[in-house]
């Protein structure tokens, strides 16, 4: 009856409108509800993963957000600890701080390394780069981009070196040279409140500091705790920190900010928003790993691949450079093995890639290209930039730059340059990078083209010519091999050959990894293959205000000097002869610091020098390296039984016997009363202990006149990882002991 009831009143057609109306209402309520529920569903999903998310984004910045997968962050190669790489991986600071960053926006970041700090600004306002970090506030810099609030301050001080005691705040630099990495912000301040300090711009903080180590200028400029982070890590004991330079202007360019460019006001608000949720807490920590007495020394002395370089030259196992055969000194073959500039770069370049360098011989540079183009060869070594060749080739930063000089007769006096040369005979050799340069710098240049080096500089020597222009080291070279001590270097052209590496274009893989092998390469690296092969001597630029000075006087001094030339040529003459014999004397003096004055064996003093210098070469080239420690048995009953001059032929006689039984490359020396020592590079143990069963026979087989037959205990060891020459000493030491407590007149080795 209810059922019936029901379907009767249904018939009422308004009853049933209304009904229908509040169906409609009903089911759009929660289409409504369902699709708001929705959308915030999607926005707590987005927000779900950003942590600490208290702020809201904008529509367009979430769509941003959404849109934009990667965003690119510099990373400097070398500003610890703040911004560098360490085993491959963006490392410091500001790195974490981006990575924090990244975390609560939501964002990806992708860190772009390899790349000086002047060459990341060039990137960031090129559009290449999404956000430049840890930089300060310049107008130049406002001019384009929108900068964060200042999220770290250090205070500035100067850097030099211990024995210098007159640099204490900036006014002392008045007149003096300083370094500065290019592209810093500092270089404006100096620039403007301090015009008359010198700066010479400089790759790095690291290559600043050592530019001052080296006493190559007087001092730079650093916050505080990077100046004491490098310290620490790359050893520069003889550089101290002034106190804080207290200037207004200058701590200005302490404070530290990221910076997104004006075009990209969306990503800006982002990263700002996303600064101002970090906690204190969050950035005390921050702070505190990488400012503290332990943060400063994070990070390994390392070049700074990433893990993809570091796989791709794993995969190739070996890198193949074309080597000239003859276009020394810079590069050479002798017979299979490469020399020259060239050969010391890429073994260092070996060691700090840990990959091995294989020479492919080549007889010009069009034949490297050809190599290069075809993959036989992936680098050419030293070569010098220009327009032409960068259509084909990509280029790293240069490694090496040598003044191009005017080499002449030494009775030549100081050259002013490329204008000095007018009336002068001068000859230049063609299809060279000098000549490209020079004629490129001077194109109205009256010159002569010589075929060769050396038949350029035998014409100078021999007067038809009056000079030569050639790059320094090209000339040191020659005139050295062929003995034209007539020759100097009379002026410079203020051109410089600038060498750098070079790899096909589009290779950029290889390209990252060698640039960041070059910018790993320290100064003393450098000097020492540039004093192995560039010595040359230069004429002194003549001091034309003095002689102006001096001129007014001249007439009446001129009759003097004349009365006085022949005593003072007798003089200079004397001069002359106490110097060669003075020379003499040096060497003489060298010879006896280092040699033990009883066998005229290298005393310990130098071995150890040697010892030392073998096992660096060990550890760079993972070679072999034994030492042996040997003992004459019974030698207090020679002294005893036949007199201490008797004991003194034994040595003689030992040490001579010694020195003819070992190679030209091992190193012997007296270590102390009847001990001997010899370091053997590139000899395994087992070869070792042959050579010394060798020796300990051939002594005992030697006869010692007056002391008849005498033998000799030997104890031998050879270098393992973490080795230092104290561990391989004391090693050998107990090896000898040994051989000594089991019966002498043998060998015992320990490993």
């Amino acid at each position: 009856m209810r059922l019936q009831r029901l379907t009767d009143s249904d018939t009422n057609p308004l009853r049933n409108m209304a009904r229908a109306l509040f169906l409609v209402i009903f089911l759009f309520s929660i289409s409504t509800v369902s699709h708001n529920a929705a959308a915030r569903e999607e926005n707590d999903s987005h927000r779900d993963t950003v942590r600490g998310f208290s702020y809201d984004y904008t529509p367009e910045e979430l769509a941003f957000i959404r849109t934009n997968p990667e965003i690119k962050i510099s990373n400097e190669f070398d500003w610890p600890p703040f911004d560098f790489v360490a085993d491959g991986k963006p490392a410091g600071f500001g790195i974490e701080l981006m990575d924090l960053l990244a975390e609560k926006s939501g964002l990806t970041f992708t860190y772009i390394n390899g790349y000086t700090w002047d060459e990341l600004t060039r990137m960031f306002f090129d559009g290449e780069l999404d956000v430049l970090h840890s930089l300060s506030i310049t107008p130049e810099r406002q001019k384009k981009a929108l900068f964060s609030a200042p999220y770290y301050h250090s205070k500035h001080v100067l850097i030099h070196r211990s024995d210098t005691q007159d640099l204490h705040t900036l006014d002392d630099l008045d007149g003096k040279i300083i370094a500065m990495p290019r592209g810093w912000s500092t270089i404006e301040f100096f620039e403007v409140h301090y015009p008359q300090v010198h700066i010479i711009e400089v790759e790095s903080s690291r290559q600043a500091l050592e530019y001052v180590d080296q006493g190559k200028v007087a001092a730079t400029v650093e916050q505080e705790g990077i100046a004491q982070y490098l310290i620490t890590k790359f050893g520069f004991t003889d550089l101290t920190l002034s106190k804080w330079l207290e200037n207004e202007e200058l701590q200005k360019t302490s404070s530290m900010h990221f910076a997104v460019l004006k075009t990209n006001p969306i990503l800006f608000s982002i990263l700002d928003k996303a600064l101002s949720n970090i906690t204190l807490a969050e950035m005390r920590d921050l702070k505190e790993k990488w400012f503290s007495r332990a943060g400063r020394r994070i990070g390994a002395d390392d070049v700074g691949l990433t893990p993809e370089e570091r796989g791709w030259l794993t995969g190739k196992k070996l890198l193949t450079y074309c080597a000239p055969v003859e276009r020394m000194p810079y590069s050479a073959l002798n017979g299979a093995q490469p020399t020259g500039i060239s050969a010391d770069l890429m073994e260092i370049f070996s060691e700090h890639l840990d990959v091995k360098m294989v020479p492919v011989p080549v007889d010009s540079f069009s034949e490297s290209i050809a190599l290069v183009e075809n993959g036989t060869c992936d680098l050419i070594p030293m070569v010098s930039k220009t327009r032409e060749r960068q259509r084909y080739l990509d280029f790293t930063t240069a490694h090496s730059g040598y003044n191009v000089a005017l080499i002449a007769r030494e009775d030549t006096p100081f050259i002013q340059g490329i204008s000095g040369l007018t009336g002068l005979r001068t000859g230049i050799v063609p299809h060279t990078n000098v000549f490209e340069k020079v004629i490129s710098h001077f194109p109205k240049l009256n010159y002569r083209t010589v075929d060769t080096v050396e038949d350029c500089l035998e014409q100078v020597s021999t007067g038809r010519l009056d000079v030569a222009i050639l790059s320094l080291p090209v000339a040191s070279y020659y005139i050295r091999k062929k003995g034209m001590t007539n020759l100097k270097v009379a002026g410079h052209t203020n051109i410089e050959e600038d060498l750098r590496l070079a790899v096909l274009k589009g290779n950029t893989t290889l390209h990252s990894i060698l640039s960041k092998a070059v910018r790993s390469v320290s100064l003393q690296e450098m000097e020492a293959i540039e004093n192995k092969w560039v010595t040359l001597q230069e004429e002194p630029p003549v001091n034309y205000t003095l002689i102006w000075q001096i001129g007014g006087g001249s007439a009446a001094i001129l009759v003097l000097v004349m009365l006085w030339n022949r005593k003072l040529a007798r003089l200079n003459r004397e001069i002359a002869r106490a110097n060669r014999k003075l020379k003499d004397n040096t060497k003489e003096l060298e010879h006896i610091s280092i040699t033990d004055s009883l066998t005229s064996l290298y005393n310990r003093r130098y071995v150890e020098k040697a010892f030392e210098l073998e096992l660096r070469r060990t550890v760079r080239h993972r070679h072999d390296l034994a030492v042996l420690l040997i003992d004459i048995d019974f030698f207090k009953a020679i002294n005893d039984t036949f007199g201490h001059q008797v004991g003194d032929g034994v040595l003689r006689t030992f040490a001579n016997l010694l020195k003819t039984s070992i190679r030209t490359t091992d190193v012997l020396g007296r270590w102390g009363g009847e001990e001997f020592i010899i370091v053997c590079p590139e000899i395994n143990i087992d070869n070792a202990v042959h050579m010394a069963k060798g020796l300990c026979r051939k002594v005992e087989q030697t006869p010692f006149d007056t002391a008849g037959t005498q033998t000799a205990s030997f104890g031998v060891t050879a270098y393992k990882k973490g080795d230092d020459i104290h561990s391989m000493i004391s090693r050998a030491d107990n090896a000898l002991y040994q051989a000594k407590t089991n019966g002498r007149n043998r060998v015992e080795s320990v490993v």
